[in-house]
Parts: C-alpha cells; structure tokens; sequence
C-alpha cells in the first residue's frame, strides 16, 4: 500500500505540515538554478570521488579514533571488501543494519556514511555495518554486486560475532538496489530468515529505465534524467540476464516486510511505486511512503521534511527488528 504518514506511527504525531512543504518548495527553486548531475559522465564521478577522499584524508576519523566505529575487512573472489561498524555506546544491540550507499553505483564510500550510522546505531540500538564497496567506474557492476553479496552474507553468517540474531538490510537510491539484490542472493542460499525487513529511500530497481525516468526531463532537479538512463545503459552491459533488469523483474516471493519512501519529484520515483505494489502483491508485506515535494536524494538535503523522513525510517528499522518473529 502506498501510505500517508501525516497521522501514523503514533496518534496525533504529525509526519509533515505546510510550513515543512513550504521549505521543500523554497529549496527545490534554489535547485531548479544549479546544474545538474549526470551520472554518466565518469570524469566528473573521479572527480568528485577524488575531492571527497582528499577531503577525509585532511581530517581524522575521529569515530574511528574514539572507538565509536572500526573497520573489518573481509576477502572475498570478487577482492577485499571493508566493512565500517558502528556499534551503539554502552548498549546491548537489538540488531544489526547493513547500508549500502548511494552515489550512482560510481561515487562514495563508508566513512561518508559516518553521520547517518550514528544516528541509527543510537536511536535504534543497532550495530551499523556500512559496506564499502569498490565504486563502478570502470562500468564493472557484475563486480560491485558480487562485493555487495559476499559482505552481506559474511555478515549474516557472523551474527553471533555482533551479540545479535536479527538484521535489516537497506539503501540510499542505488545503493537500495545493491542491498536488494544482496537480499535476494540470501533467499537463494537459504539465508533469509535471519532478515527482518528491507528499507529503501529513493531506491532505483528498474535498470532498463522506470517509466518516470524515461518521461524526465534534463530539468529534472538534482539528477539529468536522460544521463542516468546513459549510465545505466553502461552498467547493465557487465551483467548476465538474471540481474541486467534489476530486481523490480525479479521473483520477489518469500521477502521480508519492507519500507519504500520516495519523493514525489523524483525521476526514478517509479522504482519505488512499482516495486511496492509488487512487493504487496507476492508477499503482502510492504508500505511505501511517496513524500510531497521531494527531489531524488531529499532526505540529504537540511529541511524539516528531510529530518521527519529520516527520523520515520529509523523508527521503522528500529521496530521491525524488534517485533521480527
């Protein structure tokens, strides 16, 4: 079903109001001047990949010093994957988070992800473990998959290593659609009792183009629907049958409950609307919150409705865990 939230979780709590709309809308005009991104282009993914590991370098990890967070690292066929865990302080864990990060499968990574598990280790007594995967630059999606995969399996096979039995697993736009196919790699290997629930924001699924993407314009805020539908032209060549549609053409059969919350400005808003109602119709299992006003990738950016969308996530995974069977 696709939900309201403006009266849910709890009565009389309010999800958004008209001032918090009325912010949304003064910064999309600000983001209607600036250029967009376009995903496609790999110089300016380098670029900006560079600039952000520049950036870290300069500055200590001061999370990793204070020992809030650590890093594992595990091999796998597909090369060394590390994996940063935030654990939260002086609390037993009622489980664990596995995020992956978005970025347009090209940029980002961990440590850029510090905040975010913080903020979800601690409000929903998690262990957070953020896997950092190598970014595809190089078009090599098949190899960022399989990264995806392993660590996620590594890590639901040392549960007990983390004091805890339950995990969920989600993701940021594409890296929704890396947890998604981690989660279907465990229902393949008879893993998937061990998950309680998937959560997606702004999560893309179709990677053929979902019909809002292919109708966008290059005025699409944020992103250039046009170089996104290029980009993922380059990924998909790299994969087999099996996995060059995207999980929104897959058996989705014997899935935990899930969360999808996507803008309604969004290009790829149909990835969530679609995957949803599919996800209801084989499983029975799945909510989806489409949020007014709302660009790709909102819940960054500092509005009210973006701390309110967040802050309904992390009470989801947060509740999911808790009343898993």
């Amino acid at each position: 079903m696709i939900t309201d939230p403006r009266h849910d979780y709890a009565a009389g709590e309010t999800f958004w109001l008209d001032k918090d709309l009325a912010l949304a809308r003064r910064l999309n005009r600000i983001l209607s001047l600036l250029p967009r991104y376009r995903t496609d282009r790999r110089w300016n993914a380098s670029l900006l990949q560079r600039m952000i590991e520049i950036g870290q370098r300069c500055v200590p990890d001061i999370a990793v010093l204070r020992g809030q967070a650590r890093i594992r690292t595990i091999k796998t066929e597909a090369g060394p994957i590390n994996i940063r865990i935030t654990a939260p302080p002086q609390q037993e864990a009622a489980g664990l988070y596995i995020h992956f990060h978005g970025g347009a499968w090209v940029i980002g990574n961990a440590r850029f992800e510090g905040g975010l598990a913080r903020e979800i280790a601690l409000e929903c007594q998690v262990v957070v473990a953020v896997i950092d995967f190598e970014n595809a630059r190089d078009d090599r999606l098949d190899k960022t998959i399989l990264q995806c995969v392993r660590a996620t399996e590594w890590l639901v096979d040392h549960l007990g290593d983390f004091g805890v039995d339950r995990v969920v697993i989600g993701g940021e736009s594409s890296g929704a659609h890396l947890g998604c196919e981690a989660l279907l790699h465990l229902r393949t290997a008879g893993k998937i009792g061990k998950v309680a629930g998937f959560y997606s924001m702004c999560g893309g699924f179709d990677l053929q183009g979902s019909p809002s993407l292919h109708k966008a314009s290059r005025d699409s805020l944020v992103i250039d629907a046009p170089a996104a539908v290029a980009n993922l032209r380059r990924l998909t060549r790299s994969l087999s049958n099996s996995l060059s549609h995207g999980p929104l053409h897959a058996d989705l059969r014997g899935l935990p409950p899930s969360l999808f919350i996507a803008g309604s400005l969004d290009p790829i808003v149909d990835d969530s609307l679609e995957m949803n109602a599919r996800w209801v119709q084989q499983n029975g299992n799945s909510r989806c919150i489409l949020v007014p006003e709302a660009p790709h990738g909102f819940n960054r950016f500092p509005t009210s409705l973006a701390a309110k969308a967040n802050a309904f996530a992390r009470r989801w995974i947060g509740d999911v865990i808790r009343t898993a069977d």
